[in-house]
């Protein structure tokens, strides 16, 4: 019953957002889900391979800071990765978590297929940055790109690109910003205007 109710109350939320959206084709470069729930709440189409996967925050950051080379880099599959999930690999050994495929063929074809609607001049890059470590915000704000966000679980008033999400703590063993955070449906990603954020991206 509590769960019906979530999905109500969050569908609520969501309908909200989609009526103040006004950019209906945003590219989301995320290296976890959070681009995927943001795409799916706001009813949009994914127009970024970055969908369904995940990163760690250095292989991320190594892909952003060499993002010309690194988007157009052939995508090798990892043999005996370990993991139950494909796993590929690019330009300077980045590695790509495609954690919700079967099969890496399946999820080389939709990273192909999405990298063709990638728009760099209506593009946000996002990054969770989950304990704090600060080498990791000073190498995203050094990022060249002008629409950026790393959503902190702390305040640093030293990097202009973060985003502190109340609630979101290590301490707490709260990991997804796109977790439900309060009764009435929020999530933690929630305290952020993404809508907002969304409609400037193409200005």
């Amino acid at each position: 019953m509590l769960g019906k109710v979530k999905v109500i109350l969050q569908e609520r939320i969501n309908r909200k957002n989609r009526s103040k959206l006004t950019n209906l084709s945003p590219s989301l470069v995320c290296s976890n889900c959070t681009g995927g729930f943001l795409y799916h709440w706001l009813g949009l189409r994914f127009y970024s391979p970055f969908i369904n996967l995940y990163m760690t925050n250095e292989d991320f950051l190594t892909a952003l800071e060499n993002w010309d080379l690194f988007i157009h880099s052939e995508i090798k599959e990892v043999k005996n990765s370990g993991f139950d999930y494909p796993v590929g690999e690019g330009l300077l050994g980045v590695k790509i978590h495609f954690v919700h495929y079967k099969a890496f063929a399946d999820s080389l074809a939709k990273w192909k297929e999405r990298c063709e609607r990638l728009n760099a001049d209506n593009m946000a890059v996002m990054l969770t940055n989950w304990g704090g470590d600060v080498s990791v915000l000073e190498r995203f704000d050094k990022l060249p790109f002008k629409n950026k966000v790393a959503f902190v679980d702390k305040i640093y008033p030293q990097f202009k690109s973060t985003c502190y999400l109340s609630g979101f703590s290590k301490v707490k063993g709260v990991k997804n910003i796109y977790a439900t955070q309060y009764l009435d449906g929020r999530r933690y990603i929630d305290q952020f205007d993404y809508v907002s954020f969304i409609n400037q991206l193409n200005k």
